[in-house]
């Protein structure tokens, strides 16, 4: 797998399109945990989560050579995720777009990501909490690939099919938005 590590990402994926199983095994074990928690933000019923993971995976590896090379493996498997939920939601709800999946996250996520543990910011994370729930779905799903996924402004723009200064100035807006409304809460 060390070999694998040491690729950047296009030739990774490329590797994988070419039919390499070894490489598509590093992707798998590479993504798999974090395309779940992403999946469970838009879905909270793991098996069903699980399930989509692993049939995108299948699809994926079936469909290979009609795949096209992408410089960002994370948000090229976190977009299929998602197509691949919002596919087996919509069976179930009539009139449903792909931007009505819902998106939660608790503001936990980010401090467990960044911050040490402290009883002086428990204030801090509710109020950053409330701010974050009155945050549209699409909005708070930007803060969680931003600052959670740590995605770059590249990657959020593929993702969204936006180019990077549209990615950029999105994030921006949201992060006016989210500052409003912690202010909101003092």
């Amino acid at each position: 797998m060390t070999l694998y590590s040491d690729l950047a990402d296009i030739e990774l994926w490329n590797c994988f399109l070419s039919g390499d199983k070894k490489a598509m095994e590093y992707i798998y074990s590479l993504y798999y945990k974090p395309l779940l928690a992403y999946g469970m933000k838009l879905l909270p019923d793991y098996e069903l989560v699980r399930d989509c993971v692993q049939d995108m995976f299948v699809k994926l590896y079936i469909t290979r050579k009609n795949l096209s090379s992408t410089p960002h493996i994370n948000s090229y498997l976190i977009r299929a995720l998602r197509n691949r939920l919002y596919d087996e939601m919509s069976v179930h709800v009539d009139k449903m777009t792909i931007d009505d999946l819902p998106f939660d996250f608790a503001v936990e996520d980010f401090f467990l990501t960044h911050f040490q543990e402290s009883d002086d910011d428990l204030l801090q994370r509710k109020k950053l909490q409330i701010a974050i729930e009155k945050l549209s779905a699409r909005q708070r799903e930007i803060v969680y690939l931003r600052f959670i996924r740590e995605l770059d402004y590249n990657e959020i723009g593929d993702f969204l099919g936006i180019n990077y200064q549209s990615a950029k100035n999105l994030i921006s807006r949201t992060l006016v938005k989210l500052r409003q409304y912690y202010m909101e809460g003092n």
